[in-house]
């Protein structure tokens, strides 16, 4: 998607500002394993700065994801932002001088481009259906949000069983008669 800027260039306007959803990938970026639920929504705004100009956009998307404790499908929702430099001198593109920086051709800015990349470095590498998850129970596997298992005394954080593999049942005595 090319967001058309050849009417602000050659305007007085020192701002212009925009809005809208982005129906599909329409880039070369593979995003298939994100599972992003389109459209992304997106409203932004391009500003001269002293003649230099700036970009800044607010993309908020859906996704699907997995619980990274009970591993339960949810949908999550993010909201991220982005801001970006195009200067009329070339020798200020310098990576220790901008973060960011985005480029005009033909009058226009490849909006597509650049919120897909925003979205892929901003998905977060956990993933919770909720704050207070208690995810699995580590012996039988049970979702412990759906109740208790039997497995563990909820209130004391133990198992109510103690179950050892007779093979390593000696490694338990292993550290009894050390000072800690």
């Amino acid at each position: 998607m090319k967001l058309d800027l050849s009417r602000f260039l050659s305007s007085d306007e020192e701002k212009l500002e925009f809005e809208g959803e982005l129906a599909l990938n329409d880039t070369n970026l593979d995003i298939d394993d994100l599972r992003i639920i389109f459209p992304v929504k997106y409203k932004g705004s391009i500003y001269d700065l002293n003649g230099e100009l700036v970009l800044e956009l607010d993309i908020s998307y859906d996704f699907i994801a997995n619980c990274d404790r009970c591993l339960k499908e949810f949908k999550n929702h993010r909201e991220t932002s982005y801001k970006a430099y195009n200067f009329k001198d070339p020798s200020f593109y310098d990576e220790d001088s901008v973060d960011e920086y985005f480029e005009i051709k033909n009058d226009s800015i490849d909006l597509s481009e650049i919120i897909i990349s925003q979205v892929i470095t901003s998905i977060p590498g956990k993933n919770l259906c909720s704050e207070d998850c208690k995810g699995l129970c580590p012996h039988c596997g049970k979702n412990l949000n759906d109740g208790d298992c039997g497995c563990w005394d909820v209130e004391e954080e133990v198992k109510v069983e103690e179950k050892v593999d007779p093979r390593f049942e000696k490694l338990l005595d292993l550290f009894k008669d050390e000072e800690v």
